[in-house]
């Protein structure tokens, strides 16, 4: 998803990672949701997640490669990329057309990572690390390949978050709050609870 270098602050203010001229030689933008670039991730199974705002469902997919060795998309419609990796502990690059991202998987042989790069949790989190995008998104199926759209929310959230403890944890009725993407990065984050920025400022978006 650019050699693409978030520094911690734009990854703890919420994950995105930004524009690369695109598919086949078009100025197509390519944005990875996840992982981010010159990161640490906590477990090695993860999806890669990728969006191509505006690509027609038919359009060329961009060629995917993980440590130099071709990786394969799994079946989902454009604008959607999804691709189920599986990293052992240590370094490793990540190509998705013209972009490079470099990431650190963590193990007990591995060490910690990179002095400076920030953890990255995935949500949501476990060691299985892979869930299919119907658990928090609308998703239609037709001719063998999965269409995502919306998230769910609340409903998907309130699955695994029940209202009550939400209320406890938010000091907050829950209905303003209903979009939960206003203040978590959905995807993951390297902030604490998910959340794109600190509370107050945060809360500042809305309150004087």
């Amino acid at each position: 998803m650019r050699p693409v270098r978030l520094c911690c602050t734009c990854l703890a203010a919420g994950l995105l990672v930004g524009v690369t001229p695109g598919l086949s030689g078009e100025d197509t933008p390519l944005r990875v949701l996840f992982p981010a670039d010159h990161a640490i991730l906590t477990s090695g199974r993860f999806e890669l997640l990728c969006v191509v705002p505006g690509a027609s469902a038919g359009a060329p997919r961009p060629r995917l490669r993980v440590d130099g060795k071709e990786a394969k998309w799994e079946p989902y419609e454009l604008p959607v990329l999804v691709s189920r990796l599986a990293m052992a502990p240590g370094p490793h690059q990540i190509t998705v057309g013209p972009v490079k991202l470099q990431v650190w998987v963590r193990g007990d042989r591995a060490g910690p990572g990179p002095a400076g790069w920030p953890v990255l949790n995935c949500h949501p989190g476990g060691p299985a690390g892979w869930r299919d995008c119907s658990a928090c998104h609308e998703v239609t199926r037709a001719a063998g390949r999965a269409k995502v759209g919306q998230p769910r929310e609340p409903a998907a959230c309130a699955e695994c978050h029940p209202s009550g403890a939400f209320e406890l944890a938010h000091f907050h009725p829950a209905r303003p709050l209903a979009a939960c993407h206003q203040c978590h990065a959905l995807h993951g984050s390297t902030g604490p609870s998910l959340l794109k920025a600190p509370p107050k400022q945060l809360c500042a978006k809305c309150h004087d």
